[in-house]
Formats: structure tokens, sequence, C-alpha cells
């Protein structure tokens, strides 16, 4: 019986042990999954922070650029006002300037789109033009008298009015007070590039906000598209079909937002740079639906039961972890108890999810 007892304890104690050690494997699995999801998301962000800096540091570029040129640009025009002042123009040829002036602003706000080959005709029309009329320097002026619009025949027109030294002033006046202008605005355009930049990312975030909020479907989109904006370049196409009327929804904002990101990022990298992704949305019932569309090569039949798995990916090594798709699944499905699904044929992809309207239902 001593036998048979201790034959007892010893299995016990090995069923103890197998136990205490698949639970521990549990454990570090379940450790090393956490950790591999977090850098998943590290890396996402990575990728985003990078796109984000490119984004921010072009107008941001532009603008310190514009800054520096428009600095020459208002001591040019000043020496110009300067000179009409000298020069002594009578009244009746200040007015006969200020249609002129309305033109150059205009101008700037409405400019000419010209293509470059036309453009270098005008420009050699006028430099030519300004050469035989003794306008110096003719080189420098002739490309900003075409951005404004003026032909030699025009030219010609405005000279009556002057003679050859305020005819100068007058040349020299419109030319810099169209650069200052010019310059003003490509300030403006790289600040508020700056600042819907710097919104959309805020949003995105849904910083200082409440874990679960109403959100805009389509905002949250947009914002997606602007964080994604350099990813996406110039040949991929983005057409919109969004409902009009499409009701906010209670959700986890960010986390939302994330699925939009992780699906469309997959759909730049199966066009490789060109194609088109196509967003739609509309309700159904309770439910709000969006459709996310790409033209890659597709996914294949045999695999599209997979591509929800944890560390499923068709992507080559150190190009993701595979967890992307899943983090969405989970992110609508469980914690928003919505649905996701896919329909992948050759030339179309499609993601749709589905959400409900009030997360609390």
């Amino acid at each position: 019986q001593s036998v048979e007892r201790q034959h007892r304890l010893e299995q016990q104690e090995l069923v103890i042990k197998l136990m205490r050690e698949k639970r521990e494997l549990e454990e570090a699995y379940l450790q090393q999954e956490i950790m591999l999801r977090q850098n998943e998301k590290l890396a996402t962000l990575g990728r985003l922070s990078a796109g984000v800096a490119h984004e921010l540091n072009n107008p941001a570029s532009a603008a310190q650029r514009a800054v520096s040129q428009l600095q020459d640009s208002i001591v040019n025009l000043e020496q110009a006002e300067f000179g009409l002042g000298q020069l002594g123009f009578s009244t009746s040829q200040l007015k006969a300037i200020e249609p002129h002036i309305q033109l150059v602003y205009q101008r700037n706000k409405e400019p000419i789109s010209i293509d470059p080959l036309t453009r270098s005709d005008k420009e050699h029309e006028i430099e030519t033009w300004l050469e035989q009329n003794d306008v110096e320097p003719a080189w420098e002026f002739a490309p900003t008298l075409v951005s404004i619009g003026y032909t030699p025949q025009e030219l010609t027109d405005l000279a009556k009015n002057f003679s050859g030294e305020k005819f100068q002033a007058t040349i020299s006046l419109l030319c810099n007070l169209y650069r200052t202008r010019n310059l003003m605005e490509e300030i403006g355009q790289g600040m508020g590039r700056i600042t819907e930049i710097v919104k959309a990312l805020k949003s995105y975030t849904y910083l200082d906000r409440a874990p679960i909020q109403s959100i805009d479907i389509h905002e949250g989109l947009e914002n997606t598209l602007v964080i994604l904006r350099n990813k996406i370049g110039e040949g991929i196409f983005i057409h919109r079909d969004y409902a009009k009327d499409l009701p906010c929804i209670n959700a986890y904002g960010s986390e939302v937002n994330q699925v939009w990101t992780n699906i469309i990022d997959n759909a730049i990298d199966a066009m490789d740079g060109q194609g088109e992704i196509v967003l739609k949305t509309y309700q159904e019932n309770s439910w709000v639906v969006v459709e996310i569309k790409d033209t890659g090569p597709g996914i294949p039949q045999e695999i599209q039961d997979k591509i929800f798995d944890p560390f499923f990916t068709t992507k080559p090594p150190g190009d993701g972890a595979g967890l992307g798709l899943n983090i969405s699944h989970n992110i609508i499905v469980q914690k928003h108890k919505g649905k996701i699904a896919v329909d992948s044929r050759p030339g179309e992809t499609s993601f749709t999810v589905s959400l409900p309207e009030n997360l609390a239902a």
C-alpha cells in the first residue's frame, strides 16, 4: 500500500508539474503576443510619424524659403513705390495704373494655368518686347508679366499712358507687387497646410477626449487620408462615395481610425503605387457600414479565411508581424460588437466594416 501511495503521490506531483508548466507556457505565449501586438502598434505609429514629419517638413520648408525671399521682395517693392513718387505721376496716370494693380491682386488669388511650352513661348515674346522698349531687366520681368497675364499688345496699350522712365517704374511696381503678394500667399498656404495636418493628427488620435465618444466616420476616414497622404502618392486616386446623412456613432475613436489605417495602408502596399481606392459609406438599419475597395492584385481564395488570424501575413519578412488585420478584427468584432468581412478577386479587394450606431445598445 505504501508503494501504491507513493506512486500516486508521484503521479499527482507529475500532473501538478505538467499543469504548472502548461500555465507558464500559456502565460509566456500571452505575454509574447501582447508584446508583439504592442510592437505592431509601435511600428504602425513609427510609419505614420515618419509620414507626418515629411508632410510637415514640406510646407514648413516652403514657407521658410518664401519668408527669406519676401524680405528682398519687400525692399524691391518699396524702391518701386519710391520711384513712382519721385517721378511725379499725374492723377490720370495713377488712375490708369489702378486697374492693373487690381489685376495683380486677382492673379494672386486665381493663378493662370499655362503649360511649360506655352509659357516659354510667351516669356520669350514679352522679353523681346521689353528689350525693344528699353525696359530692364527684361529677363527678370518677363516671367512675372506672363504670370499676371500680359501680352505684348496689352503692354503696348499700357505704355501709351507713360513716358519711358514712368513706364519702367510702372512695370517694376506691378512685378514686385505680384511677387510680394505671391510669396505672402505661399506662406499662408504653407501655414494652412501645417494647421490642417496638426488638426487632422489631433482628431485622428482623439486627444483630450473620453475613450468612448460620438464620432463622425467621414471625419475619421479623411483624417486617416491626411495622415497617409505622403504614402498615397500621385499614382493612387481616392474616390469617395459618402452617404450624405450618415449618423455619428458611439465608439472608441482612435481605435476605429487604427482600423481604417490598417486597411488603407494594406491597400496602398498591394497596389504598388498605382490604382484606385474607393471609400463608400451607408446606413443599413441600425448599422453604419464602411466599404474600402482597392484595385490591387487581390487576395488568393485559399488564404482569404486566414487573413484575420494572428501572425498571418503575405508580406516579406521584416515588413510586418501579421497582426494588423487581426488587431482590426478584434477592435471591430470584440470591442465594438461589429462585423468585418473581405471579398477579393483579381483586380478588386473589398473590406466591409459594419459598426452599431450605438455601442451601448
